[in-house]
């Protein structure tokens, strides 16, 4: 059921934050992603929820050993901190990259490593053009919510 539309990567931001506010969750957050392109996205969809109680990570591609703190370096922006061992994540964040095909991340096995550190009772997926809308996703997941952002037009203009 859709709840929420809005443009643009402001919009994006705004869905996020509506959705981290309305799952009522404080303590860690872990974004999920691949490696050099999500995590960009980790930062700046970080940058939405700044003022909440939620201490953000990320993980490339689930591996657990490899969870690292999304810090605030001021007058900078987000950036990776130091590395995180240990469980109680309270949201999951699943970022698009994962359900691309060169990623090669098969969602069943996500799963079974993110449950040694998390419950998953609160699953966010955010993606592009409907890559993460698949069932194997979905069933896997049962995401709590789930952002779809479209890009209708991008133009590279010489001059």
């Amino acid at each position: 059921m859709e709840t929420m539309v809005e443009k643009g990567l402001v919009g994006l931001s705004r869905c996020f934050r509506t959705a981290v506010v309305k799952s009522n969750r404080s303590g860690r957050l872990l974004f999920v992603g691949t490696p050099y392109t999500c995590l960009p996205f980790a930062e700046f969809l970080t940058y939405s929820i700044r003022d909440l109680p939620l201490r953000p990570h990320f993980s490339p591609n689930g591996e657990t050993d490899k969870i690292v703190e999304l810090v605030d370096r001021k007058g900078y922006g987000y950036a990776l901190g130091e590395s995180f061992v240990g469980e109680s994540f309270s949201i999951v964040v699943l970022l698009g990259g994962l359900a691309m095909p060169k990623s090669q991340v098969d969602p069943s096995d996500l799963k079974r490593k993110l449950s040694s550190v998390s419950a998953l009772d609160c699953v966010i997926g955010v993606c592009f053009q409907g890559v993460m809308d698949k069932p194997e996703w979905r069933d896997t997941f049962k995401f709590k919510y789930f952002i779809n952002a479209e890009i209708s037009k991008v133009s590279l203009f010489e001059f």
